[in-house]
């Protein structure tokens, strides 16, 4: 049974068909808060592709290699209307700065590109992980100063008076390897049985979410492009438990 059939099983036919009509939705979204976002966005990285091999000695060639992944309306129109709100800036290497969140302690600059191969390519989780940092502060109003960027095992934990009230994992797509499909995958199956298998990094990000809702509840967000599932984390008998969130466009936090 793969990752998204056993999602199923345990969240039932209602809350995966959620799931489908909302990516379909935030797709339509994409094109009309951002037309040509793809486009556009392709555009800049190619142009940030130059300055990076310029930065860089050991790239010999400014060539972006495609990804097999692809570009996609969703993260491209989250990226770009962060980045022309100012919450982060983009040098002409492609090394991002966010300018409104609390920083990791070692250190908050972020590259989009690594080397591959004589050429470029592009760090795509970096793309969705930066929009959905975003989108907490100018969709759902949280407090840049309460997000944490990359804080311990999350890509975003936001925090009142000091305690995590949210905890958000972005990755670059719903499906596939290391796709959100598989990490939501593990932390049920963990939540039902902590001794079950799961990899070292899902296994991690369980860990610190039992320890996160050992202080009471957290909302754990999972977003990627095409997706932003909600759910109330809870401790039960010593175990997580995720239950999906049935305020269908409601506030993240406080509902």
């Amino acid at each position: 049974m793969g990752a998204g059939e056993e999602v199923r099983a345990v969240l039932g036919d209602a809350w995966w068909d959620g799931t489908v009509r909302q990516s379909e939705e935030l797709a339509r979204t994409a094109e009309v808060r951002g037309p040509g976002a793809v486009g556009r966005l392709g555009a800049l990285l190619q142009a940030w592709a130059v300055g990076f091999a310029a930065v860089r000695p050991d790239v010999l060639s400014s060539r972006l290699d495609a990804s097999r992944r692809g570009l996609r309306a969703d993260e491209a129109a989250g990226f770009l209307t962060a980045l022309d709100a100012r919450v982060f800036h983009v040098d002409s290497a492609g090394f991002v700065v966010p300018q409104v969140f609390r920083p990791k302690a070692s250190g908050g600059r972020y590259a989009l590109f690594s080397r591959n191969g004589s050429g470029v390519a592009v760090n795509l989780e970096y793309l969705i992980q930066m929009a959905a940092a975003a989108e907490l502060l100018m969709v759902h109003g949280v407090a840049g100063t309460d997000i944490c960027f990359e804080q311990g095992e999350f890509d975003a934990v936001v925090e009142s008076g000091g305690v995590p009230v949210l905890a958000m994992e972005a990755k670059a797509r719903i499906a596939g390897a290391d796709g959100l499909l598989e990490l939501l995958s593990s932390l049920l199956r963990l939540g039902a049985n902590p001794q079950a298998a799961a990899t070292g990094n899902h296994w991690r990000k369980y860990a610190a979410l039992l320890d996160m809702t050992a202080s009471g509840p957290v909302v754990l967000w999972l977003v990627a492009d095409g997706a932003r599932w909600a759910f109330d984390a809870n401790t039960a008998a010593g175990t997580v438990r995720l239950t999906p969130r049935t305020t269908a466009g409601g506030p993240l936090i406080g509902c």
